[in-house]
């Protein structure tokens, strides 16, 4: 019975321990997300096609670019119509495949 008061200390330390640290990472994301945010420029949607290669779709005032980015260079490779641009939605509405429920079911045997 002398063991079982430190192991519920323990549990309950282990538990504070955790749940401050449940509170601090989200106090960093919160800072981290006002730092990058941006008043004119913003990711729209971003592919990784390498460890250090990415496009990214940016939108810089009212205009979209098509940006490729490595550890070398970053180019505007082209600038984009607003009708490029679809939101990803509007494109599951139009493809039918909307629910999980509905996309899970084409890949079943």
């Amino acid at each position: 019975m002398e063991g079982f008061i430190p192991l519920v200390i323990a549990l309950v330390a282990v538990g504070v321990i955790l749940y401050l640290s449940y509170l601090f990472s989200r106090y960093l994301a919160v800072g981290a997300a006002k730092i990058n945010k941006s008043k004119y420029i913003k990711v729209v949607d971003r592919v990784v096609l390498g460890q250090d290669r990415m496009l990214l779709i940016t939108m810089i005032g009212e205009k979209y670019y098509l940006i490729g980015s490595s550890a070398q260079s970053i180019n505007i490779l082209t600038e984009l119509d607003d009708k490029d641009i679809i939101d990803s939605s509007f494109q599951e509405r139009l493809s039918g495949d909307s629910s999980f429920k509905n996309a899970f079911k084409r890949f079943q045997r």
